[in-house]
């Protein structure tokens, strides 16, 4: 039997990677490539809090959101938020605006320049989505551009297995075929060293023009492909896992805080609230790290915690000959702006995009590596700046964030910000500006000038232009309907 006109794929690993690249080259490639997967390891388990650019996606998959979110006990994310990295300050890092430009001015602009003339209002109440997450409420965005509501945008909180069998199911109506197994031996060939196929522990040999390795840190497929470890940069390698009975009246938020042991996430699903605390294991004993993760948490249906080991870095190259990595496989950053799923999302639209036909030319591959090295950098970036900015002297583990060295496009980033408020902005950037503004801000990182055309403004004018816009944002979000209410609109 001839070969696809796009040939044989063959995605080797399971959980969240592989199944979102196995649902998205299905689809993109509409019968003409056959794929299969074969499945390694256990199932993911676990909460995952995905940014916007997800449900743009799902809608490439085909998937209708309320039966997704129904399937996936799923809850809605407005953003993060981050409390005691400074001790007793806290911010929003939230989807959507941050005020609206004036004048052509960007808001920040406004803010820094009352508060130089001594005004104290937090820049989270000039974010629509922080206010209306803070209150416990929620509303998706509106198509009418003259509402405060047009500016919204919001994420999800998805329980990972039932992620995966969503994904999973939407594949195998594809075309997709699949099967467990455990790989044995990566046969390369003797001249190009591209992968000729790759033998299961059952005797099988599994042949492809295109093999994806989802085997998670171990890239069992990459072979001897450099891995750029960024240890120095992000002191975290260990984290533990946990789950709690749900909280009623959990906001749409993801909440990351800090502690002296490490930073400590909680998710809210439907069923339960996820958590854990991600720290240094040199530094926190795992049965510290547990107690840590528990703090403020009910002891009643407590779960079992499971521990995971981080290692921050990338591989030098994604794509090497025949073979693509997706998700752990490709590299890590650990996950404190919930950046995770979308470093994986990111491969798989990347692989549609740069989809390689056999024998094809390598700049594909090139290109695709450019833009997967990019992407994983500015993620990084952002989790480095957490660490850099972090005023807590009580852990030893903010003391080698806080010394760590910062790449040079983070230090320019940085400097330029504070200097005069401006906001670098990148190839192949995951958080859009207000998440860099959100970030330096609520980090303490101000700007000391702001664009002189913003006092093309009388002051007053300013003052009560920007009251006023409080003051509409919390109407606003005072008449939207709790997170709970908007959850059983969609998913009863």
């Amino acid at each position: 039997m001839s070969a696809p006109p796009l040939g044989r794929v063959a995605i080797i690993g399971g959980g969240v990677e592989a199944w979102m690249t196995a649902a998205g080259l299905a689809r993109a490639t509409g019968g003409q490539a056959a794929i299969r997967v074969v499945e390694t390891g256990p199932v993911m388990t676990g909460a995952l809090s995905t940014l916007p650019s997800l449900r743009s996606f799902h809608t490439l998959l085909g998937l209708d959101e309320a039966a997704l979110m129904a399937a996936t006990l799923a809850t809605y994310r407005l953003g993060s938020r981050f409390s005691g990295w400074t001790p007793g300050a806290s911010f929003c890092d939230a989807f959507g605006e941050i005020g609206a430009s004036l004048e052509g001015v960007g808001f920040h602009h406004y803010w820094s320049r009352l508060r130089l003339a001594g005004d104290a209002t937090p820049l989270d109440d000039y974010s629509l989505a922080a206010v209306i997450a803070r209150l416990g409420r929620f509303a998706g965005p509106d198509p009418d551009p003259r509402s405060p509501l047009s500016t919204l945008t919001y994420g999800l909180h998805l329980d990972a297995g039932l992620y995966v069998d969503v994904l999973r199911r939407l594949a195998l109506q594809g075309g997709v075929a699949a099967s467990a197994g455990e790989v044995a031996e990566v046969v390369r060939d003797g001249q190009s060293g591209h992968i000729a196929a790759v033998a299961l522990a059952d005797g099988e040999r599994v042949e492809a023009e295109l093999f994806v390795d989802c085997t998670g840190p171990a890239a069992l497929l990459m072979g001897d492909e450099p891995f750029e470890d960024w240890s120095t940069l992000l002191p975290a390698d260990r984290a533990v896992r946990i789950a709690a009975p749900v909280l009623s009246d959990a906001p749409p938020l993801t909440e990351i805080e800090a502690t002296a042991e490490g930073w400590r996430w909680r998710i809210p699903l439907r069923d339960r609230l996820d958590g854990g605390l991600t720290y240094r294991a040199e530094l926190t004993s795992d049965a510290a790290a547990v107690k840590a993760a528990w703090a403020g948490l009910p002891a009643e249906g407590a779960s079992e915690p499971r521990f995971m080991t981080i290692r921050n870095g990338r591989r030098a190259r994604a794509m090497v000959g025949n073979c693509v990595a997706i998700g752990g496989a490709a590299g890590r950053v650990e996950a404190v702006d919930g950046a995770d799923v979308h470093l994986i999302q990111s491969g798989v639209t990347r692989l549609i995009a740069l989809f390689p036909r056999p024998g094809g030319a390598p700049v594909a591959a090139e290109e695709y590596n450019r833009l997967g090295g990019e992407t994983f950098e500015r993620v990084r970036d952002m989790a480095i700046l957490h660490y850099r900015r972090a005023g807590r002297r009580d852990g030893a583990i903010w003391d080698l964030g806080r010394d760590a060295p910062v790449p040079d496009k983070l230090a320019y980033r940085i400097a330029q910000f504070e200097s005069r408020g401006r906001v670098v902005m990148y190839d192949e950037e995951s958080f859009l500006e207000p998440s860099w503004i959100a970030a330096f801000i609520g980090h303490g990182v101000l700007p000391g000038r702001y664009d002189p055309l913003a006092d093309r403004m009388p002051l007053e004018r300013a003052r009560m232009t920007l009251d006023r816009m409080r003051q509409i944002f919390r109407q606003t979000a005072e008449r939207a309907p709790t997170h709970a209410a908007a959850l059983a609109r969609v998913a009863p």
